[in-house]
């Protein structure tokens, strides 16, 4: 059976409920930092710099909870932060993160934006990590 397709107001509702991740941040012995997300097996970024790797994580997020969205399905929930275990093996400088999808750039891909001259108003959605 296939599913029906979700209004815009669906839609906007379910960008507006993701929820952040969990993400860790390594030093990569080579240089740069790779941005791995617990709660999502396989999803992981690369940069040469901390703040390119938080977005590259963001922007490798926002790309694998599009078709989700779009699908009308549930995103995977986040582990708590608090409650995840480091592993020994970490190199130093590991950080813990959050991090959320970027949701201006669903609302583009989702073609939700509407024109500054019609006018709507979306709430802040917050921002990447902390």
């Amino acid at each position: 059976m296939a599913k029906r397709k979700l209004t815009q107001a669906e839609l906007l509702r379910a960008i507006s409920q993701l929820p952040e991740y969990p993400a860790v941040l390594l030093p990569v012995s080579g240089g740069g930092f790779s941005v791995v997300f617990p709660n999502i097996p396989k999803l992981t970024a690369f940069a040469h710099k901390r703040e390119a790797a938080l977005k590259a994580g963001q922007e490798a997020l926002t790309a694998y909870l599009q078709p989700l969205v779009q699908a009308g399905e549930a995103a995977p929930q986040p582990s708590d932060p608090a409650r995840l275990i480091p592993d020994e093996d970490e190199p130093l400088g590991t950080e813990l993160v959050t991090i959320g999808a970027d949701r201006n750039t669903l609302l583009k891909r989702l073609g939700l934006e509407k024109n500054k001259d019609k006018g709507l108003a979306l709430a802040h959605f917050g921002r990447l990590g902390k």
